[in-house]
C-alpha cells in the first residue's frame, strides 16, 4: 500500500526535518508513527498526499508514484487528518464538509449525498448533518474531520495525533473506531495507550530518522528503549 524510499526534506532555513526515510506498509497493516516534537512524524505524513515535495526519494501509494501530475488521484487515495480538527472544518455545515471532497471529485450530487451519509454513518455521527461543526465537541469535531476523508474513500489513512486533547471517554470512543476501519493506516501519536489498543505495528522516529520498526508489543514492553527514545 505504501513505499518509501530514501526520503530526505529540510525546513526552508536548511534544518533537516528527514533524513533517507525507507519504509513499507502493507496493504490493512494499522501502524504507529512515534516519536518526540520536532522527531519529523508530521512532516512525513505531509509527503504522503504531496502536501510537502521531499528534496529526494520517492514515495509509492497503492502503486501510484506522488507526484505533482497524480496529487489529484493521490489525494483521493490518502485521507490526512490534521490534529486540529479546526484546521480541516470551514463549511457552515456537517454535510457541506464532508460533502466537500466528493463534490471536488465531481460525483453526481446522488453519490455524494451516499458517501457522506456512509462516511457519518462510519464514525458515528448520522443525524449531525446540519449541525454547525463549531458547536460540535472536540471528540465530535474530531469524527466529522475523519468523515471528510472517509467520504473520498482513501486507501490510505494518515492521522496527526487524533487523541490529542480528547477526554477518556472520547479517547476510548476513537480506539474502537480505528480498530474496525478497514483502512490501511499510519498514524502518528504519542499516546501509548492508543497504540497498545489499534497498532500492532510501530515506528519510532528521532532526528529524522527510523530508529526502531518492530511490533508494539515488543517495543512497549522495554522501558528502556521507550525512555531512550523519549517515549516515557
Amino acid at each position: 500500500m505504501l513505499t518509501i524510499t530514501n526520503l530526505s526534506y529540510a525546513y526552508p532555513d536548511g534544518t533537516p526535518a528527514l533524513r533517507g526515510i525507507d519504509l513499507v506498509v502493507a496493504a490493512g497493516e494499522k501502524v504507529a508513527l512515534l516519536g518526540v516534537n520536532g522527531a519529523g512524524k508530521s512532516t512525513l505524513l505531509l509527503h504522503l498526499n504531496g502536501t510537502l515535495r521531499p528534496a529526494s526519494g520517492a514515495i509509492v501509494v497503492d502503486g501510484l508514484p506522488v507526484t505533482a501530475q497524480n496529487l489529484r488521484q493521490i489525494r483521493a487515495r490518502v485521507g490526512l487528518v490534521f490534529q486540529d480538527p479546526d484546521d480541516q472544518l470551514f463549511s457552515p455545515t456537517v454535510f457541506d464538509d464532508v460533502a466537500f471532497g466528493p463534490l471536488y471529485m465531481g460525483l453526481a450530487p446522488a453519490e455524494v449525498d451516499q458517501r457522506v451519509q456512509q462516511a457519518l454513518q462510519a464514525v458515528g455521527m448520522t443525524g449531525y448533518e446540519q449541525r454547525p461543526p463549531h458547536r460540535l465537541s472536540l471528540g465530535q469535531r474530531k469524527r466529522v474531520a475523519l468523515a471528510t476523508v472517509l467520504a473520498m474513500q482513501p486507501s490510505l489513512l494518515a492521522l496527526d495525533e487524533p487523541s490529542a486533547g480528547l477526554d477518556p471517554r472520547a479517547r476510548r470512543e476513537l480506539s474502537e473506531l480505528l480498530r474496525t476501519l478497514p483502512q490501511t493506516m499510519l498514524v502518528s501519536t504519542h499516546d501509548l495507550a492508543l497504540v497498545a489498543d489499534v497498532f500492532p505495528r510501530s515506528i519510532v522516529l528521532a532526528e529524522g530518522r527510523v530508529v526502531a520498526d518492530e511490533a508494539t508489543s515488543s517495543l512497549l514492553a522495554d522501558h528502556d528503549r521507550l525512555w531512550q527514545y523519549g517515549l516515557i
